[in-house]
């Protein structure tokens, strides 16, 4: 038998038994895990959102203001989005004023004159709202006679500690009666469009998308928010410069964003990546340069624990791991509000997608989901269009019900294989060059001179560093390089 059928036929042994073995696995566990994820509002929520004053008359040409009211009534609030609907034939809104309540505003803030919607998020730190107050005065503009209906859409959040508290059946609004004839707009450039407003975003929270992009989780140690103070206010090149580590943490940048470094925050990234510990081995840790006096901003003593994150800000931590940006579109948007708040499972289910979704996300993270929100995260990548429209989900047989076991403690090699195939490619092994970069993951290549190609390995190496964020120095980390330049699947 010639050496390529029997390479062959041990490929679809292994390529059998292993998806079999995966998918019971998956399966198991989404079956045995189905049901976490964030709450819904519970059906006893009593905290409110309304509008004030509830009916008011103006003239065309005036222009009035409405406060956004939040009542917590017995819950403890720490985050807030309140989403309006307004008639933009008769008004139009010309600004929104955070008070003082949730002093923090959160990303994605949007103001539509066009669709006549507002939504707005903020949140606080610390100790949370128990009481009642006012979250924003929204100013508005009287173009034309008749009933204007400003009122809080059931998409409005108010949140306790991931918590859905609102009191959906008691949505205030407020109408107001216009008379005069129809005048022009005064609405200022940028609300009239629907142009999301995402420049609102704080430089931590902004650093926060790329600390979770290289970092791959929730900065904790006091290194890690020393790295993500670098990111946001910079200050952190080393002296003297270290050119080969700078160099090296531009490879890792370009691999991750395809791009070259292009703003402040963007240098500050390849700063903190060549000079914190990001590189491993201690090779390229210099002593963190304090900022300039002019660049250190108030709350920089600050150091904010994990918990205090409000959900968006930690959403924008996985957005970031995954999605390697900021949000910008309404779809990236909605993706982030799904990591932040759930109830963004598929219905009906797509058993595949999330297997493809929890495969992606364990070569991310190296361990299964385990809190509300990773959960969530893994319904956004199978139920947003992170998988590219299904591309990289792969179509398996249901095992038969005495086939499911209950989640293993430890993958084996052969799912971590895969696991790391997932994180090289995105997708699931499915054709037969796939299953090679699987075998050669678990059992290793070594080429014969004849074959060997220095060129494909130097590449295999760049792509190694930019997908793990560190040089190839186990035998197991060069069994996944000669996979990558060997196999044919990359």
């Amino acid at each position: 038998m010639s050496r390529a059928i029997k390479i062959l036929l041990h490929l679809t042994a292994l390529k059998n038994f292993l998806m079999k073995k995966i998918a019971v696995l998956f399966l198991g566990l989404a079956m045995g895990i189905a049901n976490v994820g964030i709450p819904a509002a519970h059906a006893g929520s009593t905290a409110t959102l309304s509008l004030s004053p509830t009916n008011t008359s103006v003239e065309t040409g005036d222009s009035f203001s409405l406060s956004v009211l939040v009542d917590a009534n017995d819950e403890s609030l720490d985050t807030v989005r309140v989403d309006l609907s307004f008639d933009p034939d008769l008004v139009e809104v010309l600004s929104f004023d955070l008070g003082s309540l949730f002093p923090n505003l959160s990303p994605s803030n949007d103001i539509d004159n066009d669709a006549g919607t507002l939504s707005y998020g903020a949140f606080k730190f610390g100790t949370p709202v128990t009481s009642a107050g006012t979250l924003a005065t929204v100013t508005f503009h009287a173009l034309s006679a008749g009933k204007a209906t400003v009122a809080v859409k059931s998409s409005s959040r108010l949140i306790d500690d991931g918590d859905e508290t609102i009191n959906t059946s008691s949505l205030g609004k407020s109408v107001v009666t216009i008379t005069g004839a129809t005048v022009g707009s005064e609405a200022p450039e940028g609300t009239s469009t629907g142009t999301e407003t995402t420049t609102s975003a704080s430089l931590e929270q902004q650093a926060l998308v790329y600390f979770g992009a290289f970092y791959a989780r929730m900065p904790s140690s006091a290194n890690d928010w020393a790295a993500l103070h670098c990111i946001a206010y910079g200050g952190c090149k080393g002296s003297p410069r270290d050119l080969a580590a700078e160099q090296a943490a531009l490879v890792i940048f370009g691999a991750k964003y395809a791009k070259m470094p292009s703003t402040d925050m963007e240098w500050n990234v390849i700063d903190t990546l060549a000079y914190t510990d990001f590189l491993d081995e201690g090779e390229a840790v210099v002593e963190e340069e304090a900022p300039a006096e002019e660049e250190v901003v108030a709350e920089e003593e600050v150091v904010v624990e994990e918990s205090e994150l409000s959900l968006e800000a930690q959403g924008l931590v996985y957005f970031g791991a995954f999605y390697g940006r900021m949000p910008s579109s309404d779809n990236d948007w909605s993706a982030l509000h799904c990591i932040a708040y759930g109830g963004c499972k598929g219905d009906p289910r797509d058993l595949a997608a999330e297997q493809a979704s929890l495969v992606i996300f364990g070569a991310k993270y190296a361990k299964m989901p385990s809190t509300s929100m990773e959960w969530n995260v893994i319904d956004t990548l199978a139920y947003t269009d992170f998988l590219d429209e299904g591309e990289a989900v792969v179509e398996e047989e249901a095992p038969a019900e005495e086939e499911v076991v209950a989640e293993e403690s430890e993958l084996t090699l052969e799912q971590q294989a895969i696991g790391w195939f997932g994180k090289l490619t995105g997708r699931l092994p499915s054709g037969d060059a796939d299953w090679v970069a699987v075998d050669y993951m678990v059992n290793g290549y070594t080429p014969s001179e004849d074959e060997r190609d220095l060129e494909a390995e130097s590449a295999a190496i760049t792509t190694f560093v930019g997908k793990f964020g560190y040089l190839p120095s186990s035998d197991q980390d060069w069994n996944i390089v000669a996979a990558i330049a060997y196999s044919g699947a990359f």
